[in-house]
């Protein structure tokens, strides 16, 4: 086994004086609490409800599951409001003058909301959206970029009832119909334009000759960004002034504990996406609880000794428009009393170390962020890192797809300050998986206590039992066996429903393994119980006979000291069945040629074996990704096989989509 294998399979421990304020102590009081979630999970989520403060209790913790209804009802008939529970509780309880939301503009402008401040432009917002006629159960559709504004109005919608649908703001015009018609939104609110790199992009005059379309919007709610010139609707309304004429006065509306809180929009395999429906009381708790003991930071629900004004400073950097930014910006850190962090920009503009200076500018204390950003970041090297000081920083985060090797150790090692030997010690890598549907994790290492292993997800959270099945939905305890992954109760956090389509929530996750949520990924364990989470079930590559998640393939490609970022599809081979094709961006500065394929292939022979072996690699710039990341392997597969690629305009990159099909095209025919 050479030295870099052995230290992928070692055991990194996080700085040993964080666990003497944890609020959970050690990992055998964790497997404590863990086995009494998971066999007593009533009284279990009974005491995490107390997070929450409710207008009416409620009845029964949770109804149960049945055949005919897997989630189940949760904190039945109680009545409460989420952003009474993220904002006006903590006026209420003396603490209106600590900082609660801090915004950072990409002009390095700095908005730092106190509760009461931030309880007065909720309150205006809620009053100017129930001025256009918008009430309890309306849906409100959100078209903007990361200003502070997305975030006063997502709270202002969860003050008044409304549900809210926000669609990133790099999305297509087209996109925001579709979601708009799905699910019938009464309101669209729109930025003028956006900031982007230093200049303003047109934003509002994409809808030309769209919205006209969607004959459920009675208003379109303009935010002026920039307020430049724009395109002009009949149904406009200049928001920004609207609101500045509101009173600050607006009673939250109480609402049941099921009742929907909002829908966002997923990818779905059919092409048409998803509307995930997440509800009230359930999502609150869960996300609630998740962040509390996960990441440990001090908040004014816990100050762990800590004065209001010296909380720990919360710093996720996603954005709002996917599920990560809703639970992990918004909604979770708010309800617990946290500081948090919303910047504007991109983590590149005005230069590489953007994220660095924002941790030293505001004292981040715990720093969430996406494998594709660290990716994109290491490089430029640990000088873009160590010019900034990081002292603050007790906890790092991965979110969004598997950290693999590459990254996990520079960020280990620039970032977190991590030491070697045989016991590593330094800053934790909270390493989690979950999904738009689930609400929040459901595997995820307890930053203060849990020992890591590169690349694996760990644990279950509390409340989650997580299983492994073969085909016929037969339990898989084998080590290192790839199977489906999928969990055999539900949590308060999963999702519902997809907005007026039950039947495809039920055919979608609910009817591959009977009373069981089957998340769509493959997974192992190893000897020592770690899940790592091997790809999408629908990603496998079948090569004579061997099923390999793409995720394990890009690993190893992506362990080559070239090698900045891969993908993988099937590509078809006469003998095989199918081949691995591989796309391979690699690191600045190095040269793609003939001698540096034939060296990743034999590298990634060595460190998975031959069927791994990718036969055909292709060197691309880079790779067609979603707006939250992931990579777009319809596409792949498409330029692939030279095939109809499709729509592409919701690809948070689609102009390198035309360049990999060039680059294609110089391959010529393969044959196999």
């Amino acid at each position: 086994m050479s030295e870099s294998d052995k230290e992928k399979q070692k055991l990194y421990y996080p700085s040993p004086e964080l666990a003497t304020t944890a609020r959970v102590k050690n990992m055998e009081e964790y497997k404590k609490i863990w086995k009494h979630s998971v066999e007593k999970p009533r009284e279990f989520w009974a005491e995490e409800a107390k997070m929450v403060d409710f207008f009416t209790p409620y009845k029964e913790v949770w109804t149960g599951s049945t055949d005919d209804d897997f989630v189940g009802k949760w904190f039945t008939e109680g009545k409460l409001n989420v952003a009474y529970n993220c904002i006006d509780r903590w006026v209420e309880k003396g603490f209106g003058d600590e900082e609660s939301l801090i915004w950072m503009g990409e002009d390095d402008t700095i908005k730092s909301y106190s509760f009461s401040q931030l309880k007065d432009e909720v309150s205006k917002a809620a009053n100017a959206l129930k001025s256009l006629g918008v009430k309890k159960g309306d849906r409100v559709c959100l078209w903007l970029p990361m200003i502070s504004e997305l975030a006063i109005i997502m709270l202002a919608c969860a003050r008044i009832g409304a549900i809210h649908s926000i669609v990133f703001g790099g999305f297509s015009a087209e996109s925001v119909k579709d979601r708009i018609d799905d699910s019938e939104c009464k309101v669209l609110v729109v930025a003028d334009e956006v900031k982007r790199a230093g200049k303003a992009k047109p934003m509002k005059i994409n809808l030309k000759g769209i919205i006209e379309q969607c004959p459920s919007i009675e208003h379109v709610a303009v935010v002026k960004v920039t307020g430049n010139p724009t395109y002009e609707y009949e149904k406009d309304v200049d928001f920004s002034a609207l609101m500045a004429t509101q009173s600050a006065d607006c009673p939250c509306e109480p609402m049941d504990s099921e009742d929907v809180l909002f829908i966002l929009y997923t990818s779905g395999t059919t092409g048409k996406p998803k509307g995930v429906v997440h509800t009230t009381g359930g999502y609150l708790v869960y996300g609630m609880s998740t962040n509390k003991y996960v990441w440990d930071y001090s908040c004014l629900l816990d100050l762990k000794g800590a004065e209001p004004k010296d909380r720990d400073v919360w710093y996720c950097t996603a954005d709002i428009g996917w599920i990560t930014g809703h639970t992990q910006i918004i909604y979770s850190p708010l309800a617990l009393g946290a500081k948090t962090v919303m910047y504007e920009g991109t983590p590149t503009w005005p230069h590489k170390g953007r994220f660095w200076e924002i941790c030293q500018k505001l004292g981040v204390t715990h720093f969430y962020t996406a494998p594709t950003a660290i990716r994109a970041l290491m490089k430029y090297g640990a000088e873009e890192v160590n010019k900034w000081d990081l002292s603050k920083l007790k906890m790092l985060g991965t979110v969004g797809e598997v950290c693999n090797w590459p990254e996990w150790k520079w960020y280990w090692d620039v970032v977190g300050k991590g030491t070697g030997g045989e016991k590593p010690v330094g800053r934790p890598i909270v390493d989690s998986y979950w999904q738009t549907e689930t609400g929040s994790y459901m595997m995820v290492n307890f930053g203060s206590i849990t020992p890591m292993k590169p690349g694996s997800c760990t644990f279950p959270f509390f409340g989650c039992n997580p299983v492994l099945l073969n085909e016929e939905g037969e339990k898989i305890n084998t080590p290192m066996t790839q199977a489906y992954f999928a969990y055999d109760m539900p949590w308060p956090g999963l999702m519902r429903t997809v907005w007026g389509d039950h039947d495809r929530f039920v055919s979608t996750y609910l009817t591959k393994f009977k009373n069981h949520y089957f998340t769509g990924d493959y997974a192992q364990i190893d000897e020592k119980g770690y899940y790592f989470i091997l790809g999408r079930s629908d990603d496998v590559i079948k090569v004579s006979g061997h099923r390999l998640g793409s995720a394990e393939v890009e690993a190893a490609i992506n362990s080559h000291d070239a090698v900045a970022e891969s993908a993988v599809c099937p590509y078809p081979h006469s003998m095989k069945g199918s081949t691995i094709f591989a796309y391979v961006t690699l690191m600045s500065g190095v040269e793609g040629n003939e001698e540096l394929k034939t060296d990743i292939v034999k590298h990634v022979r060595a460190m998975a074996g031959p069927a791994v072996k990718p036969e055909v690699i292709m060197f691309s710039d880079a790779l067609p990704k979603t707006r939250s990341g992931k990579i777009m392997r319809r596409v792949l597969k498409a330029i692939a096989l030279q095939g109809d690629i499709g729509n592409v305009m919701t690809l948070a990159n689609p102009e390198v989509v035309q360049a990999l099909v060039d680059e294609r095209a110089k391959l010529g025919e393969i044959k196999f």
